[in-house]
């Protein structure tokens, strides 16, 4: 089991994993929103966000300076006209705590309230962690983070988790705007798609999971994530580093630098003077052109001198799991669950295995409405602990079973959306049709030649994402204004493809 759990996790293919009953001893298991209150003292940034099926982007957000305090009376619907958030009714805006790091704003009484320890890293604690608060409806955009993997540890509440593996980037329209360090976006409304405007979205395989509290998720390396709180939640994360960030930070530096005088031009270049801040995420600090050579020549430096590591952190975390058994994800238990009666609910769209399965995409909308009465037949991972104990389940893709040209061929779910995209695109959709087909090929070879394909299946991937990239700059013609045309611009010139390639310049010095 552990050589088995040691080359699924080392392996560039593998899926999310949640762990489950794992860290009932953290004394964060106990946080909530009141206590917190008394621990986390001083004015905290936060985001409001319209609940409506429209994600806004971080820098489309409002954003206030408030105290948990203030948080938790907002919540409770308390009136105080003193209160940065009154004028914004909780039934109406979600509000977000996000990505705080614990030791910027807790006292050091509850670093210790996480404990990494037991998934093999026993220095790491609060001091490492990063803190998520939220209300029912708040979100992060769809994006991949640049370092490192992800353990998340879910507290309080409940969050909808939507996953894309590292090859469905083709997909999901990578882009540097907004721009944040360490996190590439996808243009993809998740909630909402336009397939219109984002055709090859249709073709994403999603791997979705209700997050439990109690439950801890590991997101393996660039696998990207679309989060939802279900309810009013508390988490944690922790980013563990890997080897490959070495060449992460040097993508990151050069990112920068190629950011950095573009945004300095984007002013005298576009229809109408604008602030450079709604291309930059709040926070986020934009170094002079000097700074980022200098970040630069640090990272090359760095790079080279760089020893390799005795243990990976992936195998101290199988090291730590090896005698947590392994479960599969048909060992679900289902469950109704019944929605609340507040407006926003009845027009909540909620994503759950069977849309997936369905393929939905193809209604341009992968999210179904329900009525708040409604009962939903969830797979929540939902295990008892007392006769289950500790267990890892393996995610696995939501709709591999079905391929989207075999429901193509069954002349199911074409709406008109579709039915005119199949027409403007046809050469397109021919490609990722023989794509299926060479997957569903792969399925039926024994598993050691299945485990060698997925290789190739990835290095072919990999080929068709630089095409694509190679395609964004012919595509500048397209636009219609100087705004439009240096936005393009911009996007081809940090696409994460184009940056791959530089780096391979670099390299081969």
């Amino acid at each position: 089991m552990e050589k088995c759990l040691l080359d699924l996790i080392m392996s560039p293919n593998c899926p999310p994993i949640v762990i489950h009953d794992l860290i009932e001893h953290w004394k964060a298991r106990h946080w909530n929103i009141e206590s917190l209150s008394h621990q986390i003292s001083g004015k905290l940034s936060c985001k409001l966000s319209p609940k409506t099926d429209q994600n806004l982007w971080e820098t489309q957000c409002i954003h206030k300076m408030i105290t948990m305090r203030e948080y938790a009376e907002w919540g409770q619907q308390k009136k105080d006209p003193t209160n940065p958030l009154s004028h914004y009714d909780p039934k109406e805006y979600s509000c977000y705590i996000d990505y705080k790091y614990m030791k910027d704003i807790a006292s050091d009484e509850i670093m210790k309230d996480v404990d990494w320890g037991v998934f093999g890293f026993p220095d790491r604690d609060g001091e490492e962690s990063t803190l998520w608060i939220g209300t029912e409806g708040c979100y992060t955009n769809c994006h991949y983070d640049t370092y490192g993997f992800n353990l998340v540890a879910q507290l309080q509440g409940r969050k909808r988790w939507v996953l894309f593996p590292p090859w469905e980037g083709v997909n999901l329209y990578p882009t540097r705007i907004p721009y944040e360090e360490s996190s590439v976006f996808s243009e993809v409304n998740i909630k909402n798609p336009d397939l219109q405007q984002h055709p090859l979205f249709k073709n994403a395989r999603p791997y979705t999971v209700v997050l439990e509290p109690g439950q801890v998720l590991y997101v393996p390396h660039h696998w990207w994530h679309y989060v939802e709180s279900l309810e009013n939640s508390i988490s944690v994360n922790t980013w563990i580093e890997i080897m490959e960030d070495s060449e992460s930070r040097l993508s990151e530096a050069v990112t920068r630098c190629l950011l950095t005088p573009l945004l300095t031009a984007r002013g005298e270049l576009e229809d109408k003077q604008t602030e450079n801040s709604t291309w930059v995420n709040p926070g986020e600090e934009i170094l002079s052109s000097n700074e980022n050579i200098q970040l630069l020549q640090m990272v090359l430096s760095l790079n080279s001198n760089q020893t390799k590591q005795k243990k990976s952190n992936q195998e101290r975390l199988c090291e730590a799991l090896k005698n947590v058994p392994i479960k599969k994800k048909n060992g679900l238990k289902k469950r109704k669950r019944k929605h609340s009666k507040s407006d926003h609910e009845k027009k909540a769209k909620v994503l759950n295995s069977s849309d997936v399965a369905e393929n939905k995409y193809h209604r341009g909308n992968i999210f179904c409405g329900v009525d708040s009465e409604e009962e939903l037949e969830t797979e929540d991972l939902q295990f008892s602990s007392a006769r289950n104990g500790p267990c890892v389940v393996i995610l696995e893709s939501e709709n591999k079973m079905k391929t989207h040209s075999s429901i193509e061929s069954a002349g199911e779910f074409k709406s008109e959306c579709y039915d005119k995209l199949e027409e403007e695109n046809k050469s397109e959709l021919d490609l990722n049709v023989n794509h299926d087909n060479k997957k569903e090929e792969v399925g039926n070879q024994s598993k050691s030649d299945h485990e060698n394909e997925n290789y190739l299946i990835f290095d072919k991937v990999d080929a068709e994402q630089s095409t694509l990239a190679d395609s964004e700059m012919s595509l500048l013609y397209n636009c219609n204004s100087r705004t439009a045309f240096f936005k393009k611009f911009v996007k081809s010139v940090t696409h994460p493809n184009v940056i791959r390639e530089i780096i391979k310049e670099f390299n081969s010095f």
